[in-house]
C-alpha cells in the first residue's frame, strides 16, 4: 500500500519542481478590439431648406378687430403696400369721443377759472371766505388736469386711427398669415411673416458632434432636388446657441450670396460639407488610456499579446475620437476592457 502512494506521488513532485513558466499558463483574458479602418463619416449630408436673410413678424400698434387681410401665404408684395386693416368705423368713433371729452373738459377748465377769478375779487373785498377761494383753485387745477388727460386719449386714438393700416415695409414674400379677418388683436399680436426678396439662406440641422469638424467659414456644397438646381456653395455663417430639444441637433445657417433663381424659397436642399477628407480613422472613447498629453492604445500583436502604443488624437465625434498618428488600418485595437491589461499580456480572440 505505501509503495504504491509514493509510485501516484513521483510524477506530482515532479510537477511542482519544474518552474512556473513550465507550469500551466493562465487563459487569455477575453477583450473587446476593433480593426482599425480608414472609411468615410457614418454621415456627411444633411437635409435642409433655403429661407430669406431678412424676414419680419408684422403686427399691428394698436388694440382693434382686423377688418381686411387681402394677401395670403405666398403672394409677392411691393413696399408700402396695404397687407391688413382694422375696422376704422370704431377707430373713427374712438376719435371722435375722445375730441368730445377734450371739448367737455376745455368748458370745464374755463368754468373752473372763470369762477376762481371771482371769488379771489370777492376774497380781495372780504365778501368770500378763504375756504370758497381754496376750493375755487383746487377746482381750476383739477380742470386743467383734465384737459390734459384728454388731450393725451385724443392723441392715442388719433394714433390708433392711423396705425390701423398695416403696410409692408419693404419688398417680399408672403410667407404665413396667423388671423383672418374679424379676428380682435391685441397691439403686437402676429398678424402675417413676411420675406424680404433680397438675400438668401441655407438653413440644416446637423449632430452635435459634428460641430467639430467645422471651421468658423466652414464650406457646404448644396443641391437642389430640381433638375434646374445645380450645386452651389454656402458659407458658415451661423451655429445657433441652443440645441433641439428633441433631436439635440444643432442648426446651422449658411450664407449663399447670389444663387441661381430656381433656389426659391422654401427649396429643399442637401448640404455636404467641404474639404473633409474621405478616409477618417477614428476609435471608441474608450479604447484610449493614460494621460491627457500622453495617449496610448492597445495593440493586439504576434501571438496575440497586447503592446502599449502612444497615439495622436484629434478631434471627439460622439462616443469617438479621430486618431491622426500612432495606428494604421488594418490593426487590432483593444477597445473595452483597456485598464486591466499589461504589457505583453495574452489576450483572447477578437470579440466586435
Amino acid at each position: 500500500m505505501t509503495r504504491w502512494t509514493a509510485a501516484r506521488a513521483l510524477p506530482l513532485l515532479a510537477l511542482l519542481a519544474l518552474p512556473v513558466s513550465a507550469q500551466e499558463a493562465p487563459p487569455p483574458r477575453p477583450v473587446v478590439s476593433e480593426l482599425v479602418t480608414e472609411g468615410p463619416l457614418r454621415q456627411r449630408s444633411f437635409a435642409g431648406q433655403i429661407e430669406a436673410e431678412v424676414s419680419a413678424v408684422l403686427a399691428f400698434q394698436t388694440l382693434g378687430r382686423v377688418a381686411t387681410l387681402p394677401v395670403a401665404a405666398g403672394d409677392r408684395v411691393a413696399e408700402g403696400q396695404v397687407l391688413a386693416t382694422l375696422d376704422q368705423v370704431t377707430l373713427a368713433e374712438d376719435v371722435e369721443a375722445a375730441q368730445a371729452a377734450l371739448a367737455g373738459a376745455r368748458a370745464s377748465a374755463q368754468l373752473a377759472a372763470q369762477t376762481l377769478t371771482r371769488t379771489q375779487e370777492l376774497s380781495r373785498r372780504g365778501v368770500s371766505a378763504e375756504a370758497q377761494l381754496e376750493a375755487a383753485q383746487s377746482a381750476r387745477d383739477t380742470a386743467a388736469a383734465q384737459v390734459l388727460s384728454a388731450e393725451a386719449a385724443l392723441a392715442q386714438a388719433e394714433d390708433a386711427a392711423r396705425f390701423g393700416v398695416l403696410t409692408a415695409p419693404m419688398a417680399g414674400i408672403v410667407l404665413s398669415t396667423s388671423v383672418t379677418p374679424g379676428t380682435v388683436v391685441s397691439p403686437g399680436t402676429p398678424v402675417l411673416q413676411l420675406a424680404g426678396l433680397t438675400g438668401r439662406e441655407a438653413v440644416i440641422d446637423v449632430p452635435a458632434e459634428y460641430l467639430a469638424l467645422l471651421a468658423p467659414d466652414a464650406e457646404f456644397t448644396l443641391r437642389g432636388h430640381g433638375d434646374d438646381q445645380g450645386p452651389i456653395t454656402g458659407k458658415l455663417k451661423l451655429v445657433e446657441p441652443t440645441a433641439d430639444p428633441g433631436t439635440r441637433s444643432r442648426r446651422l445657417r449658411l450664407t449663399l450670396g447670389e444663387i441661381p433663381a430656381a433656389y426659391r424659397l422654401g427649396s429643399l436642399i442637401t448640404a455636404t460639407l467641404a474639404g473633409v477628407p474621405e478616409g477618417v480613422v477614428t476609435l471608441p472613447a474608450t479604447a484610449v488610456f493614460g494621460p491627457a498629453e500622453a495617449p496610448q492604445v492597445w495593440r493586439v500583436g504576434e501571438g496575440r499579446a497586447v503592446a502599449a502604443v502612444p497615439v495622436v488624437l484629434g478631434e471627439p465625434l460622439g462616443d469617438r475620437v479621430v486618431v491622426t498618428g500612432g495606428i494604421a488600418p488594418g490593426e487590432e485595437i483593444v477597445v473595452k476592457g483597456v485598464h486591466s491589461l499589461t504589457p505583453g499580456q495574452i489576450v483572447g480572440g477578437r470579440i466586435e
